[in-house]
């Protein structure tokens, strides 16, 4: 399939005022003194699920000092473009809950959808970026308002140091072992470190799709974040029958504590193969009220081994939804002010829950399948 060259097209886009505005180089203030030395663990890590209705934003705020002296953030995706600025705001609001500069230190661009990347100039404008992961080139889909996300962030990209990472590859975010499980249509062929390769249960005549006609879907960046025995699993927007790859006939990704839901619970994506392979013990959904959140979604989730709860950042008003009960979920409607979900990881597998609404909070201790309830407004 045709792709077009991202550094092509940035620099017929380059120029006028977006030039002028964007052109100058991005600061980082030199480390502080009497700074803690890099890689020195101090908390926790932090996750915030940030309401992009229906887009995707992950913040991950490192338990680990970095270079600059402070935790490590780690961004997965922008958000969207529109309204204007009002995922970069929701974004700055989590660095500031998190108490850490409000600054980007690593940040993939999962793929070229609006949704994912669309926030980028806009998040570029008000915070420094230090580092972008993206797939490179880009599949054109000839449908202005997918591609509109795309346009808006060439700019930004001709001026951030951009890499384009392989299966395998890690990105350097302190405290933590992020491992690029896909990109750009490649994944991953060998199990990732400590997980053992032998046949798949779940691999026995697993379903495949038919997939839809949004070939950079299947571009999508996902990764694995390991916190000593913490693992987290993000694939963006990976395909349906690609997830599959990666679990049939080994999986090669091994078992997680928690996971994002792929393609913000649509039907395109979440194949029971993967879900079930992994086996993740908690799982959050990206959705808005009529954007995933499908049935056939929450059916794979609700019956996958070891599962104990399904956080929404949206009610799903789509027919056959089982939504959890209403302190797992951040918002309701589009109207809602965007409340995040945020999670604390700690290294020894244990992690809470809390939904930035209501301050409903959930921990999940070691060792356990019975969540404990310890707070509640």
């Amino acid at each position: 399939m045709r792709k077009l060259l991202v550094a092509v097209l940035g620099v017929a886009l380059l120029g006028g005022a977006a030039a002028a505005q964007m052109a100058a180089p991005q600061l980082v203030d030199a480390p502080a003194a009497g700074a803690q030395a890099p890689g020195t663990v101090v908390g926790p890590l932090e996750m915030y699920f940030i309401d992009t209705e229906g887009g995707q934003s992950v913040l991950l705020v490192s338990p680990a000092i970095g270079p600059y002296g402070t935790r490590d953030t780690f961004l997965i995706d922008p958000g969207n473009l529109n309204p204007p600025g009002r995922d970069a705001e929701r974004i700055i609001a989590a660095l500031k809950d998190a108490g850490v500069p409000e600054r980007i230190d690593y940040m993939i661009v999962s793929h070229y959808h609006g949704d994912h990347v669309g926030g980028a100039a806009a998040l570029a404008d008000k915070v420094t970026i230090r580092r972008v992961y993206d797939p490179g080139a880009v599949t054109p889909e000839l449908n202005a308002n997918r591609e509109a996300g795309f346009m808006s962030y060439l700019p930004v990209r001709n001026i951030l140091p951009v890499s384009i990472p392989k299966p395998g590859q890690k990105i350097p975010v302190q405290g933590l072992d992020v491992t690029v499980v896909s990109v750009a249509g490649d994944l991953l062929k060998t199990p990732l470190n400590g997980v053992r390769r032998g046949a798949n249960a779940q691999c026995n005549n697993p379903m495949r799709q038919i997939q839809d006609n949004t070939p950079n879907n299947a571009e999508s960046i996902g990764v694995v974040v390991e916190f000593g025995k913490f693992r987290y699993l993000d694939l963006a927007d990976l395909t349906w029958n690609q997830e599959i790859e990666l679990v049939c006939p080994n999986n090669l990704l091994g078992e997680v504590q928690l996971y994002r839901t792929t393609r913000h619970g649509t039907q395109w994506s979440g194949s029971p193969a993967l879900v079930h392979s992994t086996k993740p013990r908690v799982a959050v959904m990206n959705n808005n009220p009529t954007k995933g959140g499908v049935a056939l979604t929450f059916k794979t989730l609700k019956s996958s081994p070891g599962l104990e709860d399904v956080w929404q950042l949206h009610w799903s008003d789509n027919p056959g939804a089982m939504n959890s009960a209403e302190n797992m979920v951040a918002n309701f409607t589009k109207d809602d002010p965007g409340h995040f979900i945020k999670v604390t990881a700690r290294n020894d597998g244990s992690m809470t829950v809390k939904n930035g609404r209501n301050g409903f909070t959930k921990e999940y201790p070691v060792g356990g399948r019975t969540p404990v309830v310890t707070s509640s407004k």
